[in-house]
């Protein structure tokens, strides 16, 4: 090689030195260039163990997010300057963590996120126990009655017509009717309603049924809900009426 030449390769070499050393410098800050940072995640649980697909959030100079991999997460190329990060997954308590970024090497940051409690199961609301049924008994005693005598001492007269209580029972009770004028259409809840007519002539209206004529001697059944009506030809119509049910009522 000619003295020129050495001299030219010299000054090329002294030239390529300093990019050299720079570039050296750089490799071995572990920093990625421009005075980022880099933050290395872990998440276990409070056994150590990693915690896979855990989300981490993070907010704050630069926001990122991203899910671990075996527990770990790499968070690169980020500004230095104040950070929160939060964790989040499935069956355990979210964490949340603050800290300040700065200088050239990674930052660790190691969080443990402990199991969640287990759902607790929703309160059963125990319904009230409904109210006993009203007690309905009443002082019955035996009787016996000579119904002609009775008609004679509680004759309905001209009056339009006269219900007489006979008798009351926990179960049922028993009246004498007395009719003169049309009874309109009416129904007993409670009860089916039993008819023996004792005197006179007239006709019961049942239902949808074709009128039942009433003459002495005549039973009739009316089934409880059901709407019946009477009316009198040969006057008064004196009918027997027992109710049978739950409730002690009037006819």
């Amino acid at each position: 090689m000619s003295i020129r030449g050495a001299a030219a390769a010299a000054l090329v070499a002294l030239a390529l030195s300093p990019m050299q050393a720079q570039r050296r410098g750089s490799a071995t800050s572990g920093t990625t260039a421009g005075g980022s940072v880099t933050f290395a995640v872990v998440v276990t649980d409070v056994s150590g163990a990693p915690i896979n697909d855990a989300k981490v959030t993070v907010t704050g100079t630069t926001e990122r997010s991203g899910r671990t991999e075996g527990g770990r997460l790499v968070f690169e190329d980020l500004r230095p300057g104040p950070y929160r990060f939060r964790f989040d997954k499935d069956g355990y308590i979210s964490l949340e963590r603050e800290l300040t970024a700065r200088g050239s090497a990674p930052i660790d940051v190691k969080v443990e996120l402990s199991a969640a409690p287990p759902p607790q199961k929703p309160i059963e609301v125990v319904k009230a126990a409904p109210p006993p049924p009203a007690d309905h008994t009443v002082d019955a005693k035996p009787m016996g009655l000579d119904l002609p005598s009775y008609i004679n001492d509680h004759y309905v007269g001209r009056s339009p017509d006269k219900a007489s209580g006979l008798s009351f029972t926990t179960g049922g009770s028993a009246h004498l009717l007395q009719i003169n004028d049309p009874i309109k259409s009416h129904a007993h809840t409670d009860s089916d309603e039993f008819l023996y007519v004792l005197a006179g002539e007239g006709n019961a209206q049942i239902g949808s049924s074709n009128a039942e004529p009433m003459s002495a001697g005549m039973f009739l059944v009316v089934p409880r809900g059901m709407a019946h009506s009477f009316t009198a030809r040969k006057k008064p119509l004196v009918v027997l009426s027992i109710l049978a049910g739950d409730k002690c009522g009037a006819p």
